[in-house]
């Protein structure tokens, strides 16, 4: 299993959902952010409360983990969220009608990249560390999460 402490590539978000079977490149467990990227590729900047987002992200999230039954990855996750069957999806599905409205999200799109881990500790640690550090950077969550996992 691909383990790192660093952020992969951003790609899209059609790559990233794609299952084992096709060679998935984010089949594997650990965090993942998504962002927004306009028709050229380079990513929305988003104003917050205290500065400016200017990774365009708007969603922070975590696979499950591998001591689970049926664990699912951060391919399955992504997918999920793609088909609004998970709370940020539902959230961006919801918005995405009206931020198609304004110009500087026409024709965008959303990438996403990942962290790649392997332990339940790990995992959970890195995805409360990502949403403190924006919310520490920015006053509040991205857009589409809506809390901030306990310690």
């Amino acid at each position: 299993m691909k383990r790192t402490s660093n952020w992969s590539n951003w790609i899209e978000i059609k790559e990233a959902k794609l299952p084992q079977r096709d060679n998935g490149p984010f089949n594997h467990l650990g965090i993942y952010q998504i962002c927004a990227v306009n028709s050229k590729g380079k990513q929305i900047p988003i104003p917050r409360l205290a500065g400016v987002d200017k990774t365009g992200v708007i969603y922070i999230g975590r696979s499950g983990f591998s001591n689970q039954r049926t664990y699912r990855t951060i391919a399955v996750r992504i997918r999920e969220f793609d088909n609004k069957q998970h709370s940020g999806g539902i959230t961006y599905a919801k918005a995405e009608p009206i931020i198609n409205k304004r110009r500087r999200y026409k024709k965008h799109r959303l990438q996403v990249r990942a962290k790649f881990l392997s332990t339940k500790e790990d995992i959970c640690a890195a995805e409360l560390h990502a949403l403190s550090e924006y919310h520490s950077k920015y006053g509040e969550l991205p857009p589409c999460n809506s809390t901030r996992p306990k310690s």
